[in-house]
């Protein structure tokens, strides 16, 4: 398997586990945390872009979630392959953490450079995205392990 297809998987599963993440922590707190459908109501909210109606299953939002989340693995393979291969829980701990700080950087500017940026629990959405982000380097890096530890299994059985 290429090193691309192992990132997309990877991004695929680690902003799905993120996501569920988010879901249960805006249904626990009565609060909109989930990316997707933030991303969605910044979108329809803009007067330079087409309308998300549907703000909870518009694609655009989920596809800009999802790709993001494959972007964070390229990162990691750009700029740190070890923690790709050998993701131990300090590196797991650590790659979480800067993670969650680009999301929170990145989400503090979308909210303020947008005129009419959709409400929420600011203070809480930035430590549920800390707390997201970990469970996606978890995910996306243990999925990653996984399928470079079955390509290397299966080299080393037809050899």
């Amino acid at each position: 398997m290429k090193a691309i297809e192992k990132i997309v998987i990877a991004g695929i599963v680690g902003t799905t586990f993120m996501t569920l993440y988010s879901y249960f922590k805006a249904k626990k707190e009565n609060e909109e945390y989930v990316e997707p459908v933030m991303l969605n109501k910044l979108i329809d909210k803009s007067p330079n872009l087409p309308s998300a109606r549907n703000e909870d299953s518009h694609p655009a939002g989920w596809g800009l979630h999802y790709g993001t989340g494959v972007v964070f693995v390229a990162a990691y393979w750009l700029f740190w392959k070890k923690v790709l291969l050998n993701p131990t829980p300090g590196r797991v701990l650590v790659t979480g953490i800067i993670s969650g700080a680009a999301g929170i950087l990145v989400w503090k500017l979308l909210f303020s450079q947008h005129s009419n940026p959709p409400h929420n629990d600011r203070k809480g959405y930035y430590r549920q995205l800390m707390y997201a982000h970990i469970i996606f380097s978890l995910f996306s890096l243990l999925t990653y392990k996984a399928l470079s530890l079955k390509e290397e299994t299966t080299a080393a059985v037809i050899q």
